[in-house]
């Protein structure tokens, strides 16, 4: 699972778990651009490996929810400024049910393909019909995706099986 926020996001692998200087929306980003990454990695591996497993990465385009409302502040009672840009309805937006699409279409879809991935069809990716969406420049790369699984497996010991 993915998110919009992937598009613009990098990943600061000098301080990867942000110790330095944290930025909540930041580190968001870059946790949803790792998950890009993740899935996409995980389908290039099944298919050299020729394992019968599917891999899909979805975003949900701009979906109301208390994720943008509260987000960080959510157990804190404050108002972010995310808040009150919602208050104002400028930008497009859908509900949590037209939001579910493109996840549904990733995970249930008899045509879902291996690799790719699945948000909602318009210009500007944040509402629309779902469907297969081009993978965010930002998760391009000849080595990025390798890199991120290689991080993940050295932090958690835990890395995919050799077959």
């Amino acid at each position: 699972m993915s998110s919009i926020a992937a598009q613009a996001a990098s990943i600061n692998f000098a301080d990867v778990e942000w110790e330095k200087k944290y930025s909540s929306w930041r580190a968001y980003g870059q946790s949803k651009l790792a998950d890009l990454l993740m899935g996409l990695h995980l389908a290039r591996v099944s298919q050299e490996r020729g394992w019968r497993l599917l891999s899909t990465i979805a975003h949900p385009g701009y979906t109301k929810t208390n994720l943008q409302s509260a987000g960080a502040a959510l157990s804190s009672g404050r108002t972010t400024m995310m808040t009150r840009i919602m208050d104002l309805d400028v930008l497009p937006s859908m509900n949590a049910v037209q939001g579910a699409g493109p996840e549904l279409m990733a995970a249930t879809d008899p045509a879902a393909r291996n690799g790719a991935f699945y948000g909602p069809k318009s210009r500007t990716g944040m509402t629309g019909e779902a469907a297969e969406v081009p993978v965010y420049r930002s998760a391009k790369g000849p080595t990025l995706a390798a890199s991120v699984w290689a991080l993940a497996a050295a932090t958690t010991g835990v890395d995919l099986p050799r077959v």
